[in-house]
């Protein structure tokens, strides 16, 4: 696997200590630092650390390891050099772009202020270890990002995060923005035996962005798949003047299976007297979405009733 170091032009930034009464952020580390439960506070952005197993007995990790963990597949990571810490500056070289600051030797903010190019592809942060004492915290992040900060090592008998021993920066290729949509006919059963349903009785769609009453939208919204939080969008009844509200929840998420990697869309109603008809969705390019009638949506479900309705689709069938 090629390595960070090989970048050009890389910069060796300085740790920095700062008060922590000097900002938000640092407020937010001071009260990690006096909680009971400090390896499970998260990030800035929302992550959780984890220590995972590896061949390193004394508790260095790679993005190797990381990537199995996390049931990736092999080589998913670019994977950098580990990077020593020692008497508040770091012994090596971060790629270019990347800045890294360390607070009070333990508390680690990064950020690029763009994706750092590498021959014709641009990565940016997919995973970041952080080695304190003889253990490591991993902090992963599914879509990739530019910044976080309010990481720190494993605690060690004080109870409180290890001073940082060395850092390792694991670079993901960076993701296409992503849109959804959906718009869903519904039918009503029909008791008797075997039941039947009446079909179309009403129609639905996504709630989000763009929204209107624009001919041919059907005031279909659409939103931005974010690979690093949870996605739930409303599935709003509508009828051609208006929007009724809330029928129903979009549930989207994201993940691996071997080499393979598969988005996930699940559809529920709140609606019990009513179940899934013709469903069409769309997965994919801004660019590809925009002026698109429905019908030509991408992934469909067709003549198929059905209370819940779920689509699995593999990314390499996603036109970004």
């Amino acid at each position: 696997m090629n390595k960070l170091g090989y970048l050009l032009g890389a910069v060796i930034m300085v740790a920095a200590l700062f008060s922590c009464e000097q900002d938000e952020n640092e407020i937010v580390l001071k009260k990690a630092d006096a909680g009971t439960t400090v390896t499970t506070v998260p990030t800035v952005t929302g992550v959780t650390p984890v220590i995972i197993p590896g061949a390193n007995n004394g508790g260095n990790r790679t993005c190797a390891e990381v990537a199995a963990a996390f049931g990736l597949p092999a080589g998913y990571f670019l994977c950098g050099e580990k990077i020593d810490y020692s008497d508040g500056q770091f012994i090596g070289e971060f790629p270019d772009g990347l800045m890294v600051v360390v607070q009070d030797g333990k508390y680690v903010s990064f950020s690029i202020e763009e994706p750092i190019t590498v021959g014709d592809k641009k990565y940016v942060v997919g995973a970041v270890i952080v080695k304190g004492g003889n253990a490591a915290n991993v902090y992963y992040y599914p879509g990739g990002v530019m910044e976080d900060s309010g990481l720190f090592s494993p605690v060690n008998n004080s109870g409180k995060p290890a001073g940082l021993s060395n850092l390792t920066f694991c670079l993901m290729e960076q993701k296409d923005e992503l849109v959804i949509a959906m718009k869903t006919y519904l039918a009503k059963p029909v008791a008797g035996d075997p039941v039947t349903y009446t079909r179309q009785v009403a129609w639905a769609v996504s709630d989000g962005m763009g929204v209107d009453l624009t001919p041919g939208t059907l005031h279909i919204g659409y939103n931005f798949y974010n690979f690093n939080g949870e996605n739930r969008f409303q599935l709003m009844e509508a009828t051609l003047p208006a929007i009724i509200g809330p029928i129903g929840m979009i549930k989207v998420d994201d993940y691996w299976e071997g080499d393979a990697h598969f988005l996930r869309v699940v559809v529920d109603l709140s609606n019990e007297n009513l179940v899934f008809d013709d469903t069409y969705l769309y997965v994919g390019s801004y660019a590809g979405y925009e002026n698109r009638y429905y019908t030509s949506f991408p992934f469909k479900a067709i003549d198929s009733i059905a209370e819940q309705r779920v689509f699995i689709i593999n990314f390499n069938d996603i036109l970004l």
